[in-house]
C-alpha cells in the first residue's frame, strides 16, 4: 500500500498531466452526487438537531451550565474588548472552556464568579453568546429544512435550490439560534448552581503529539446543585 502511494505520488510529481483526466472524472462524479449528498444530509439533520435540543432542553443542570459557559466567555470578550477564539461544552455536572485566547486559570476562575454573579443580579443576556453550537446547529436545521421545502416544491434538484436554501438559511439562522439558546438550551437561574473548583485539562485528549504552532488552553469547572 506504501509502495503504492509513493508511485502514485512520483507519478504525479514527475507528470503531473497524466492526472488531468482523473481530476476531471472525480470533479464530474462529485457535481453528479452532490445533490443527493446534501439531500440525505438535509433528512438525517432535520432528524438528529431536534432530538439534540430536545435532550438539552430536558436537563436543567446541563442547561444551567450550558448559561454559566456563555456567560463565562461574555465576560472575558468585555474585559478583552474583543472576541476570542474560545468555545466550551456544557454537561450536567461542569462545562469546559477550551481556546488558544483563555487566560490563566485564576482569571477564567474569577470570570466564571463575575458571570455567575451578574447573572443572579438580572443580567441573563450573558447567557446566550453568538458563536454558540446552537446556532450553528440552528443554522444547519433551517437550510436542511429550507432546501427540503425548497425541493418539494421545485420538484427537482438545482443549483438555484441550494442558493435559495443556503440565503433563506442564513437570514433566519441568527434569531432562530437565540430563540433556541433562550428557552431550550440556556437557563439563566443560577443561584442554586455551587462552582466546586477548576481543572487544567489537556486539550488534545490522548494525542501522542505535542502541537506547538497553535497553543492553547483548557478547563473544567466542576459544579454541582446546592440547594
Amino acid at each position: 500500500m506504501l509502495i503504492s502511494l509513493l508511485i502514485f505520488l512520483m507519478l504525479a510529481i514527475l507528470f503531473p498531466y497524466l492526472l488531468l483526466p482523473m481530476l476531471i472524472f472525480l470533479g464530474i462524479g462529485f457535481l453528479f452526487l452532490l445533490p443527493y449528498v446534501i439531500v440525505f444530509n438535509s433528512f438525517y439533520n432535520i432528524i438528529t438537531i431536534p432530538w439534540q435540543i430536545i435532550k438539552i432542553a430536558t436537563d436543567r443542570r446541563v442547561r444551567k451550565n450550558h448559561s454559566l459557559e456563555h456567560a463565562t466567555i461574555n465576560v472575558l470578550e468585555q474585559r478583552y474588548g474583543r472576541p476570542l477564539q474560545a468555545g466550551g461544552l456544557a454537561y450536567s455536572n461542569g462545562f469546559s472552556l477550551s481556546g488558544p485566547d483563555l487566560p490563566p486559570i485564576y482569571e477564567v476562575m474569577s470570570a466564571v464568579k463575575e458571570a455567575q454573579f451578574r447573572m443572579i443580579n438580572g443580567e441573563t443576556d450573558l447567557a446566550i453568546h453568538p458563536r454558540c453550537g446552537t446556532s450553528i446547529a440552528a443554522a444547519n436545521f433551517l437550510f436542511s429544512l429550507a432546501f427540503i421545502i425548497v425541493l418539494f416544491y421545485g420538484h427537482h434538484l438545482s443549483l438555484i435550490n441550494v442558493i435559495l436554501a443556503f440565503l433563506l438559511a442564513n437570514i433566519l439562522a441568527k434569531p432562530f439560534g437565540r430563540v433556541l439558546q433562550k428557552y431550550f438550551t440556556t437557563y439563566p437561574k443560577v443561584d442554586d448552581v455551587a462552582i466546586q473548583d477548576i481543572y487544567v485539562q489537556s486539550p488534545y485528549g490522548n494525542s501522542p503529539f505535542t502541537i506547538i504552532f497553535t497553543p492553547t488552553r483548557s478547563y473544567f469547572i466542576k459544579t454541582y446543585q446546592a440547594k
